[in-house]
């Protein structure tokens, strides 16, 4: 794949994790996994999908016939050991239970299990995460600018959120705080505390969706003034220094991106 393609694949990634860590808790919390979620990202890793025993086991090899095994429940175990162990441990037969030496085996798993819950998302996290090649260059770039530079032309909403998206995304850019929220816009930044410990929030990138307007205020900044906010619901004409308006905002965002270099860490 494309340095598109895997930057899109991280974004989801990281959306479907999130999903799945707001579902997760200790046993005494009620909480029940998002399966759904983490059965996608479960398919677009190389464990491979094994059902026995009204379990869904998710299985690759290591080596001497041990595998890593997740179990797909509410703990998400992940397991280090044998097919048949696994099966013992988590649902046993009753001829199984008989056992003295089984027994034991059933009562405590922690020989075997690497990690549950929050450890066992964040472990194939950034197992995913780390099969991407997320190097990029300038022409990477130029692809990104001139997809949303089209969209923004034709008013497409849809392609020119991608755009900005996929720029967030390298820059390590956030949907704006509700301090930073402006009625009928989308707006993204970077967020950043002083030494005081004040949240600042900028540079900005603002998207009208009902007007196809595309802005970008460059400096952080501590709150909204009223008097900025009315500017920027005045149009073009209440603009001046330093907005960025238009297919320039895919040009700064570039700029950027190329003088960081790297894929901003989350």
């Amino acid at each position: 794949m494309g340095f598109k393609e895997n930057l899109l694949k991280r974004i989801t990634i990281n959306e479907l994790a999130g999903t799945v860590d707001r579902t997760l808790g200790p046993a005494a919390s009620g909480l029940k996994i998002n399966k759904k979620a983490m059965k996608k990202l479960l398919d677009m890793s190389t464990f491979e999908l094994h059902r026995e025993r009204e379990m869904d086991l998710y299985i690759r090899p290591l080596t001497d016939g041990n595998y890593q095994i997740l179990v797909l429940d509410n703990e998400l175990p992940l397991f280090e050991t044998t097919l048949a162990d696994v099966l013992l441990r988590r649902n046993p037969t009753l001829k199984e239970m008989i056992s003295v030496r089984n027994a034991i085996k059933i009562l405590s798993d922690k020989d075997v299990v690497k990690s549950r819950r929050n450890d066992s998302l964040v472990f194939l996290r950034q197992d995913l995460l780390g099969s991407l090649d997320l190097t990029f260059g300038r022409a990477d770039l130029a692809s990104i600018l001139e997809e949303g530079a089209a969209a923004l032309e034709k008013a497409g909403e849809e392609e020119v959120v991608q755009a900005v998206v996929l720029f967030n995304e390298i820059l390590g850019y956030v949907p704006a705080p509700s301090l930073f929220q402006i009625k009928g816009y989308r707006v993204w930044g970077r967020v950043s505390d002083d030494t005081g410990g004040r949240t600042f929030f900028g540079p900005m990138v603002i998207y009208n969706p009902d007007t196809n307007r595309l802005v970008l205020w460059p400096d952080p900044v501590a709150g909204l003034d009223p008097q900025w906010i009315e500017r920027l619901k005045q149009g073009d004409a209440g603009l001046g220094s330093p907005w960025i308006k238009g297919k320039a905002v895919f040009g700064f965002l570039r700029d950027k991106a190329l003088d960081q270099g790297t894929m901003a860490s989350f």
